[in-house]
């Protein structure tokens, strides 16, 4: 999950049932709202800054003030999961969720995004806050690869403003006026054929194709791996190719500071 342009940790999966997604509701606090949860009761109080609050009882279809779910909150592992979007729309929150890596985005009515984050000298910001926008498509896309969650970001030496995907298929993305726009995705496997969506052809080469010409300088790979680590591979200015492999603690953490890349 991203709130308001930052990546949070969950201390349990989120819940995909009947096309609606839960989350714990400790998740809540990073939207800045307050939360309690009555043991005896079973029921789980939420409130935003303004006051309005909700309160949701475990297996059940309604909350206060007579407002009904179309699905009741869940009681997993101890953890109470809630509805997202009836919680984060009903105390005022917009919600989006991105296909593409299955990312879900929350922000608050008011918050805006500074572009300017994309353009600082520290690389390492700009790349993370990069990383923390949603990525938008005007086609549709190849939707996941099976056995693939796990994500390879590439950046060009240098630069934030663009990268390309890659969880099984490539998917190239530029950064404009503060958004992350998919120019298009190639997958590609041997023994069958390519396919492409978007403005790039299925037997676009990887080494000259125009879109590529960001990368040609050099580049530095981000990779996260199962066991919480995260490598970052580079070539340096003396040619020397460096890995750096760190543990991670959430998943903007794969994005590593390095020296002038």
């Amino acid at each position: 999950m991203v709130v308001n342009g930052e990546f949070i940790k969950l201390d349990i999966h989120p819940l995909m049932d009947r096309h609606h997604l839960f989350i714990p509701i400790r998740a809540l606090a990073s939207l800045g709202l307050s939360y309690s949860f009555n043991a005896k009761t079973k029921m789980t109080t939420v409130q935003n800054k303004n006051g309005d609050y909700l309160k949701i009882t475990a297996n059940s279809h309604f909350a206060s003030n007579n407002v009904q779910m179309e699905v009741p909150a869940q009681n997993r592992e101890g953890r109470i999961l809630v509805p997202l979007r009836f919680v984060s729309e009903s105390l005022g929150y917009d919600i989006y969720f991105e296909p593409i890596r299955q990312f879900v985005f929350i922000h608050a009515k008011d918050y805006s995004f500074d572009s300017s984050i994309l353009v600082q000298e520290d690389l390492q910001a700009a790349r993370k806050a990069a990383i923390a926008l949603p990525i938008k498509a005007d086609f549709k896309t190849l939707g996941t690869s099976d056995g693939h969650r796990l994500h390879s970001y590439t950046f060009p030496i240098g630069r934030a403003d663009v990268y390309y995907l890659l969880d099984g298929m490539f998917t190239f993305v530029e950064i404009k006026k503060g958004q992350a726009l998919a120019i298009g995705q190639l997958f590609r496997e041997r023994r069958v054929p390519s396919i492409a969506v978007g403005n790039i052809s299925p037997n676009m080469s990887l080494d000259t194709d125009p879109i590529m010409e960001p990368y040609n300088h050099g580049n530095v790979l981000f990779t996260e791996y199962e066991d919480n680590t995260a490598k970052a591979s580079y070539t340096d200015k003396t040619g020397h190719f460096i890995e750096k492999k760190m543990k991670t603690d959430i998943y903007s953490d794969l994005i590593q500071k390095l020296p002038d890349q």
